[in-house]
């Protein structure tokens, strides 16, 4: 009676175990893949709140209505966040199971901040300007330096997010300075990757460009009607050196930005938004204007449209919290075969 008692104990137990290990599949509120760390690194498309607030300007817009509407996550507030609600990041963070995105970096003093999870570090730069990718890596750096960030970086993943093209926005009209630019951004890049590596990263997820040429800042010439094929050669050529030196290590996650977007704003046989290139928020002014302006008594200098969910982007170049939810939909397979999650 013994035996068999503990035999049907040890077949419980076992059924339990198979049970548990179908759920770590698919539910993402299991502690297995929770316990992921991740560091947020790159532009507008991962940045959760590192910009300063203040007075409505061109810089501290993302604090200010309407940015944030419909962020459901956050009451629909602006979060300093580049879209009407969730970014890239926030969406990773819930392909890994984690309960919210990381802290941004400039938050982490702030009373019962965690970061246990990771932190945030992405902000308005590129690989080579502005807060770019080297100071930002620099600051985790620091962090684990001083013991703030457990120095045992394993189970963890970084995205490097550095994809709006703020490199390229001066871009020299000689060929050969144009090739010396898109190889300098990519150096930084891969730079960025390998420095990651060495600080014990385990896996590193690296965007790929999407094609500039198709967002609104370059379609609005053409009335929203096609997209800047010279401005899209710049995303081949940066994709393409990127995808030379990064293609080989088995740590690192291309995510192709360019196929994905590709298949939304210029789709062959279905629509899966059906405004591709016009922005849901649209400032009036061709130069210096930007989503959320108002004149001097208050009015407008914007329109804004009733559904987000029918655009896929949000302002000049940043999609809305819809269009980033079909991309990183797109991408969930390949990141979780990735991760072995």
């Amino acid at each position: 009676m013994k035996t068999l008692l503990v035999a049907a104990c040890f077949a419980f137990f076992l059924l339990n175990a198979a049970e548990s290990r179908r759920c770590n599949c698919d539910d993402n509120d299991d502690s297995e893949q929770s316990s992921y760390k991740l560091f947020v690194f790159g532009d507008s498309y991962a940045d959760t709140g590192n910009l300063l607030n203040g007075d409505l300007n061109w810089y501290t817009r993302i604090w200010h209505e309407p940015f944030g509407m419909s962020d459901a996550d956050h009451d629909n507030k602006p979060t300093g966040r580049c879209s009407d609600g969730l970014v890239q990041s926030d969406f990773l963070a819930k392909i890994l199971g984690l309960d919210d995105a990381p802290t941004p970096q400039r938050m982490r003093r702030n009373e019962g901040v965690d970061l246990s999870s990771g932190i945030n570090f992405a902000s308005g730069g590129g690989a080579l300007v502005g807060w770019n990718l080297d100071t930002q890596i620099d600051e985790l750096r620091k962090l684990v330096r001083h013991g703030i960030i457990d120095k045992n970086l394993t189970k963890s993943v970084a995205l490097v997010a550095v994809s709006d093209g703020s490199d390229y926005v001066d871009f020299p009209a000689e060929q050969a300075d144009q090739d010396k630019l898109i190889r300098n951004v990519t150096d930084a890049i891969v730079d960025g990757v390998k420095q990651l590596e060495d600080l014990g990263v385990d896996s590193v997820l690296v965007n790929l460009m999407p094609p500039i040429g198709c967002n609104p800042w370059n379609t609005r010439m053409y009335n929203y009607t096609k997209c800047d094929d010279e401005k899209n050669k710049i995303t081949s050529a940066h994709n393409k050196y990127l995808k030379e030196k990064l293609d080989d290590d088995e740590s690192v996650l291309l995510l192709d930005l360019e196929k994905v977007f590709n298949k939304i704003v210029i789709p062959k046989t279905e629509r899966l938004f059906q405004h591709r290139h016009v922005p849901c928020c649209e400032t009036l002014e061709m130069d210096g204007g930007f989503c959320g302006q108002h004149d001097g008594d208050g009015n407008r200098n914007y329109t804004l449209c009733d559904k987000p969910d029918d655009y896929f982007f949000w302002d000049d170049s940043n999609p809305t919290q819809a269009g980033w939810k079909v991309v990183m939909g797109q991408l969930e397979g390949p990141i979780k075969d990735f991760l072995d999650i």
